[in-house]
């Protein structure tokens, strides 16, 4: 892959994007010592509600800025940094406001901001300014620092969270200075809608397409969210006397590192596989999490599960990630990573321990054992769906599935 000097600027800021892309990982390892620790009377379902919240208002706040970079108003670039910047910002209002409950609520909110300002819109940089072929490779590469991001917060997360239980948000102060490179290598273009421009292309209408990857994708990460939520206190119940919340960043990063690994080789499993490869994710994670659910007891086999399932993600969004890349241009590009990759995954991270916390301490209790076992039938019959769907899609549109 050649690419020129500004091309190549760009590429390298959009893979150091990608390394703060996953803030909430910090924050992960923690969630049974907030729970236990920090507010007791409060249950794990509420502290995961107040964390996950931040799927809530990302999406809405993508949409917004979806709104007016499509009029015009705004520019990616600008979105990008200004997000950029409130994910520092975050971090700050972390060390000043941390006593009550309500304080989880409000770092929930400015990081939603933040995530949703720049995180949509990094993709959309990758869309509108390289070619399918580049897309494929950086996209691979994206989900790669994605989830070495992740690694990084997870660990450090976990060990500030021994110190402190807001820790993890003092790493989010590290959106600054990638805001400020940003602000020199990004390119500062306008991408109005076609009905503002005047200017229309065959993909100047919102491709079904989009729809369909961005159902797949909240279903996946609703699923997916499983794993960082329950880990600390998967840990606590299974394995006595290991600190939950170092252990959990351990695993957290052990995960991601699955998705590092995966990530390196999308590029030509998703060539040669096609939407194939969003079924190997499910039965990626389905392994990854029976292993969990079977082997409690041992942590060894517990982080050897988390990355199998780690290695899913780096199969499943980037190529969603890719597959609605090839049907935007410049003008639908802002609408498209909204709703496959802002407002889905965002929805399904809300989701996840709506439905399957909630659910699983219903019909079993709180153990998480047989949450981890619940899921795995889950996300195996959902990989079964998908090869349904990619075969019948195959058939009937030969070109949408490759």
């Amino acid at each position: 892959m050649k690419l020129d000097k500004k091309k190549t600027l760009l590429m390298w800021t959009i893979l150091i994007i990608a390394l703060v892309q996953m803030p909430a990982l910090a924050l992960t390892p923690a969630i049974n010592l907030i729970q236990t620790k920090a507010f007791p009377d409060r249950t794990l379902a509420d502290v995961q509600t107040a964390l996950a919240s931040t799927n809530l208002i990302s999406p809405v706040v993508s949409i917004l800025a979806a709104v007016l970079i499509n009029r015009g108003v705004f520019t990616k670039k600008g979105v990008v940094v200004v997000g950029l910047l409130t994910l520092s910002l975050t971090g700050l209002l972390a060390v000043l406001l941390h006593t009550a409950f309500w304080n989880l609520y409000l770092l929930s909110v400015t990081l939603g901001i933040a995530t949703g300002l720049f995180m949509t819109n990094a993709f959309g940089l990758l869309f509108d300014n390289f070619t399918d072929d580049q897309r494929q490779t950086i996209a691979g590469y994206q989900t790669s620092c994605i989830n070495a991001g992740g690694i990084s917060m997870g660990l450090l997360g976990g060990v500030l969270a021994t110190a402190m239980w807001y820790g993890g948000y003092l790493i989010l102060l590290i959106g600054l200075p990638v805001a400020i490179l940003a602000l020199f290598t990004v390119p500062n273009y306008k991408s109005p809608s076609a009905k503002s421009s005047g200017e229309s292309t065959e993909k100047s209408r919102l491709d079904p397409g989009v729809i369909y990857y961005a159902v797949l994708a909240c279903i996946f990460m609703a699923i997916y969210g499983v794993g960082g939520n329950n880990i600390s206190t998967h840990i606590r119940q299974n394995i006595p006397n290991v600190d939950d919340a170092a252990m959990a960043g351990i695993a957290v990063a052990v995960q991601m590192g699955g998705g590092v690994i995966s990530g390196l080789f999308f590029g030509k499993l998703s060539a040669r596989l096609g939407d194939k490869i969003m079924a190997v994710a499910c039965f990626a994670l389905f392994a990854g999490f029976l292993i969990v659910s079977l082997f409690a007891s041992s942590l060894v086999m517990i982080l050897i599960g988390v990355f199998v399932a780690g290695m899913s993600l780096s199969m499943m969004l980037p190529r969603c990630t890719f597959a609605v890349s090839t049907l935007v241009d410049k003008s639908t590009s802002a609408w498209a990573t909204v709703i496959a990759l802002s407002v889905a995954p965002s929805l399904g991270g809300f989701l996840s321990p709506q439905v399957f916390t909630r659910l699983t301490i219903a019909l079993f209790g709180d153990l998480t054992v047989y949450r981890y076992g619940f899921v795995a039938a889950t996300v195996l019959v959902f990989g079964l769906v998908i090869v349904f769907l990619t075969m019948r899609r195959a058939k009937t549109a030969p070109a949408a599935s490759k």
